[in-house]
């Protein structure tokens, strides 16, 4: 569907879970590289989408805002526990949204699925 006068297009991500232990505890990073080796170059993992309470903004308050307080909240690691948890487990893939696009989803299925289950082959 085109998209019409006036309108911008907008990004989305898909985001996807690793459950570690269905894969005999392989680590994320590991069955990502796999994925990538794959040739499917657009999964991704989180980097600035993270936790809020780990930005430099939330850590160091005083470097943007001169003067401010920062002493008043620490916020360390554990914190926001579902946070760092679900980031910790997180794989993106772009929505690819047009019709010619199918056959790309397709390709990147086939991929994970490969991977998962050679998942033994990598531990």
């Amino acid at each position: 569907m085109p998209v019409p006068d006036g309108v911008a297009p907008s990004w989305y991500g898909l985001t996807l879970t690793y459950r570690s232990d269905e894969l005999g505890g392989l680590p994320i990073e590991r069955f990502h590289q796999a994925l990538l080796a794959e040739g499917a170059v657009e999964f991704d993992r989180p980097g600035s989408t993270r936790p809020l309470h780990e930005l430099p903004l939330y850590q160091r308050p005083d470097l943007l805002f001169p003067g401010h307080p920062h002493h008043h909240r620490q916020y360390s690691p554990g914190a926001f526990p579902v946070a760092e948890h679900a980031h910790r487990h997180t794989i993106k893939l772009p929505v690819w949204h047009r019709e010619q696009d199918l056959a790309l989803a397709e390709q990147y299925v086939r991929a994970a699925v490969k991977v998962s289950d050679h998942h033994e082959e990598l531990l």
